[in-house]
């Protein structure tokens, strides 16, 4: 991921080198590279696939502290026309923590007791690809509406080692709980040219599920500014908030209940041609 991202970079240096004055409300491309400042809020219950047993309530960040990550994000715009426009953005996180618990943890099949050394991994992974129509658009604003899908895949593993006298079984032990699917997304978008060539946009994307053995939600906000401070070069700060709830019942992969959030400031740099 690293390698295609610096040689997206580098195509975008090499082509502005020759391209036209552009403006983000006016480029053909726009990639954004910065990095990702995020606070974690992760609470899940994960229910047995072969048993009815009931899962523990967990709060990740507090039991087994796997909280906070900074990470690289790339986002990218392509303008196939004057009001049509892709959009697509992509990040991941892989962490992992160590605690003894103060508490009985039931996860999936297994019991992990008081006093055990578990550890904790989390694993996430999130694409978005839009596709946007503005349907206002003027010298120095644009409003835009859009559909489009998050890839969002999501691994959260426990594994220690349990003895005879606690837990449901005794020896290694190793359970996890995964969901890949792609979520549909609505989505809403503004940019304003400011004075001093200043850019702000806001975002929201929504979606709602009630389907089968599927309920939830999706919500994913965001607000930037970026000062253009030469003709194919700017660099901008955002925030970014994004939440998913969802409560599933499928035994083959994901039996449970599930309350991601993640939100922080990004510092970036935009490259326009």
């Amino acid at each position: 991921m690293h390698r295609l991202i610096t040689l997206v970079l580098a195509s975008c240096v090499l082509a502005t080198a020759e391209a036209a004055e552009r403006d983000p409300l006016e480029s053909t491309i726009v990639v954004d590279l910065g990095w990702f400042f995020v606070s974690n809020d992760i609470r899940v219950r994960v229910d047995g696939e072969t048993s009815d047993a009931i899962g523990t309530d967990v709060d990740f960040d507090d039991t087994f502290g796997v909280g906070d990550f900074d990470r690289l994000r790339a986002e990218a715009l392509w303008r196939i026309a004057p009001r049509h426009v892709l959009r697509g953005m992509y990040f991941e996180n892989h962490r992992s923590a160590t605690r003894s618990l103060d508490r009985e943890v039931v996860w999936g099949e297994h019991t992990f007791p008081v006093s055990a050394s578990v550890n904790a991994r989390t694993k996430l992974s999130v694409a978005q690809l839009s596709y946007e129509y503005a349907f206002l658009r003027r010298d120095n604003y644009e409003l835009a509406g859009g559909i489009g899908v998050h890839l969002v895949d999501m691994g959260l593993d426990l594994a220690a080692n349990l003895d005879a006298q606690g837990g449901s079984i005794s020896g290694a032990v190793q359970e996890d709980a995964r969901s890949d699917a792609p979520l549909p997304v609505l989505g809403l978008r503004g940019m304003w040219h400011l004075p001093n060539n200043f850019y702000l946009t806001g975002q929201v994307q929504y979606f709602h599920l009630q389907f089968d053995h599927y309920s939830g939600s999706l919500i994913d906000l965001k607000a930037s500014l970026v000062w253009q401070f030469t003709d194919h070069v700017g660099i901008g700060v955002a925030y970014n908030d994004f939440g998913f709830r969802f409560d599933i019942e499928d035994r083959s992969n994901f039996d449970g209940r599930l309350r991601w959030d993640y939100g922080g400031a990004i510092a970036f740099a935009s490259f326009m041609f």
